[in-house]
């Protein structure tokens, strides 16, 4: 168990002060979040183009599409649960990482993972399996009040599940225990770390966007040789012109490892400030 009130986390909940300390996070732990990540992130995308899946991404003539990809379900199964599974160990560390960066002890990255791997990434793993399965039931029931409903509900049980994975490690839950320990955790303190999250969201849709342009450059220039060679505007907007191998698996894999693990220390910087208040709230009481 982590020493909750020993650590630099643990202080009131200001906007301000959450996201300087996410970014600050970011910054002082950027080498082994960005190695491990990009390592995680390439595995995925490196297997995702071996096995042919990308290609999909290729046609523009829907029966085609659908025939490729009947073809590739039982290898979509293969990528999904993958994936899964290297999220789960990457959240694991991730959060663990983190969570001992205060510690007295400094202990080395390869120790850390592996304490992640043995403790904490089955319960990772379920815990992020379980918080999406309840997203989508969320968004489903969310269709019956139309799109608003939708978008509530995403909103509303996104900010609940968001300090989740920090849970599983800060207090060493299983996935169903930190499901039911992040609701009744966020309750008491909804509103701020509404207004947190949405505003976290907002800050990621903005690299989003900045990420995607970038992305975007070296399509812009096949399309302007494509057009260029062939002077026919339509026949350079064909997807099966685009195709820049292995490129796009580093490339998105780099995107990712600068990216994701903002989540993770927002995760963790989320908890310690709900975690502060809901002392402070208990003190009060007694």
């Amino acid at each position: 168990m982590v020493d909750f009130k020993k650590h630099s986390l643990y202080k009131p909940m200001e906007a301000d002060t959450i996201f300087f300390q996410v970014f600050t996070i970011y910054k002082n732990k950027f080498i082994p979040l960005f190695l491990s990540g990009f390592i995680a992130f390439f595995f995925i995308q490196f297997l995702t183009y071996n096995l042919g899946i990308t290609q999909i991404y290729t046609l523009s003539d829907t029966e085609e599409m659908m025939r490729v990809l009947s073809g590739v379900m039982g290898k979509m199964g293969i990528i999904i649960t993958g994936t899964v599974i290297v999220y789960g160990l990457l959240n694991a560390f991730f959060v663990n990482l983190i969570l001992k960066s205060d510690d007295e002890r400094k202990v080395a990255s390869g120790e850390l993972f592996m304490d992640s791997l043995k403790k904490y990434s089955i319960h990772m793993i379920f815990f992020l399996l379980l918080s999406g399965f309840i997203l989508a039931l969320g968004a489903i029931a969310g269709i019956f009040i139309f799109i608003i409903g939708t978008f509530v509900a995403v909103v509303y049980l996104g900010t609940v599940l968001s300090p989740g994975a920090a849970i599983v490690i800060a207090e060493e839950k299983n996935a169903l225990e930190a499901i039911s320990r992040t609701f009744s955790l966020t309750h008491k303190n909804f509103w701020p770390a509404l207004g947190a999250t949405v505003l976290f969201l907002l800050i990621m849709i903005l690299v989003s966007i900045v990420v995607s342009a970038l992305m975007s450059i070296p399509f812009v220039i096949i399309f302007f040789d494509n057009w260029k060679e062939t002077g026919n505007l339509l026949e350079s907007l064909k997807m099966q012109n685009y195709d820049i191998g292995m490129w796009t698996v580093f490339f998105n894999a780099l995107v990712s490892a600068l990216t994701y693990p903002l989540y993770a220390i927002f995760s963790v910087v989320l908890y310690f400030k709900l975690k502060y208040n809901e002392d402070q709230n208990s003190i009060a009481i007694e």
